[in-house]
């Protein structure tokens, strides 16, 4: 069984076109004017990268993950991507190369979380942007966050300060709102809230490379 089915009830259910459209908006509104190159960490099965090159088709994409089944879905899936097999943490791509990065339930996997931000502030072209989604452990939804969590691959199991401030420290964080999200059946939940952000089972980050 690959990790996509044991982890997840049903994949392609939990990437609706709402839940990708919110973050393709995100993109939009974070990163800059005239984005051409996005890198998508992690990039799973590739409905992500897929939304993008439908909605931005200017766009250059560009992805990595570390499961080859999931490289090959996903370059199968958006043929003009260059997808490759990598860590998060050691990146085969230039420096200052990159508009946007993003990173949606990614970066609570991987063990080392410097390594990670070094990545990122390199590939990163200066006031280039970084958009990431991870779940958060606190707050009164963090006990149901916590049960309902069944992957031993997520080994950082952090608050929403605790991400805020790995990201501040190195970024300059411009937006972050919570998201709650759970699949009911044939019905996937996805609802972002910027009034709930601090109760919320995840939250997304929009940050910005200095200049």
């Amino acid at each position: 069984m690959s990790y996509f089915e044991e982890a997840y009830r049903d994949y392609e259910k939990q990437n609706p076109g709402r839940k990708l459209d919110h973050y393709v908006d995100q993109v939009t509104s974070l990163g800059p004017p005239h984005t051409r190159e996005l890198l998508d960490i992690g990039c799973g099965l590739g409905s992500f990268l897929e939304r993008v090159s439908l909605r931005k088709p200017e766009v250059s994409l560009f992805a990595t993950d570390i499961r080859s089944d999931a490289v090959t879905a996903s370059q199968a899936r958006v043929a003009n991507a260059t997808v490759v097999e990598a860590s998060a943490e050691n990146i085969p791509f230039p420096s200052s190369s990159m508009d946007v990065i993003t990173a949606w339930d990614v970066i609570e996997h991987v063990p080392d979380l410097d390594a990670v931000k070094s990545e990122i502030l390199r590939l990163l072209r200066p006031g280039g942007a970084f958009l990431a989604v991870v779940p958060v452990y606190d707050g009164v939804t963090g006990r149901l966050v916590s049960w309902l969590d069944k992957d031993p691959t997520h080994l950082h199991k952090y608050s929403r300060d605790q991400w805020r401030q790995w990201a501040e420290a190195d970024f300059r964080v411009i937006s972050w709102h919570g998201l709650y999200r759970y699949l009911m059946g044939p019905i996937y939940l996805h609802w972002p809230s910027r009034t709930m952000r601090r109760i919320s089972p995840a939250i997304l980050m929009g940050c910005l490379k200095p200049d």
